[in-house]
């Protein structure tokens, strides 16, 4: 995406698969090929810069404290390489964007049952007074469980906001 990166790694301690996404604006900062240490292009760009990345650290905050099957989890947040990072759980699966171009059209009882799951994730935000405004089906990916087959995880809460309890945007989801 525009704002960053997102990796698949493994968690050493927890014996675990995981996501990491890292601020990277990549029409602002550069990568230093050997350390790959994360630098500001311009003296001019910096305050923006680190406006962006404290959102992107303040978004990690809000994930982490919404707690619904349908949202991804994030388990930590840190800052390394000149630049910061966030690690959600791994979610095994296609998006939904990707199954439907590989599958092609499907029967109205499997997408009206994902639907309800993805508007069960949109309600359960709403009711915390945040507005994703990003829900498009390359941000639904598609959880395989054994359990439940399979599920919709909304991901990539960069476009969210909150909104206080008189219905005013804040400039960033808390």
């Amino acid at each position: 995406g525009g704002s960053g990166c997102t990796y698949e790694a493994w968690n050493t301690v927890f014996e675990e698969r995981v996501a990491i996404k890292e601020f990277f604006p990549k029409d602002f900062c550069n990568r230093e090929d050997d350390t790959l240490h994360v630098t500001v292009g311009t003296q001019s760009k910096k305050p923006l810069v680190a406006k962006l990345r404290k959102k992107f650290i303040d978004e990690a905050k809000a994930i982490r404290k919404l707690s619904h099957a349908g949202i991804v989890k994030v388990s930590d947040v840190f800052e390394e390489n000149g630049t910061a990072y966030y690690v959600m759980d791994y979610v095994k699966g296609s998006n939904l964007r990707e199954i439907v171009l590989n599958k092609g059209k499907m029967s109205p009882e499997e997408m009206f049952g994902w639907s309800v799951e993805i508007l069960g994730a949109v309600d359960y935000l709403h009711r915390n007074n945040i507005a994703h405004f990003d829900i498009k089906p390359s941000n639904i990916m598609m959880k395989q469980s054994g359990k439940r087959g399979i599920y919709p995880i909304l991901i990539d809460f960069g476009q969210s906001k909150h909104y206080d309890e008189k219905g005013k945007a804040t400039s960033t989801i808390r």
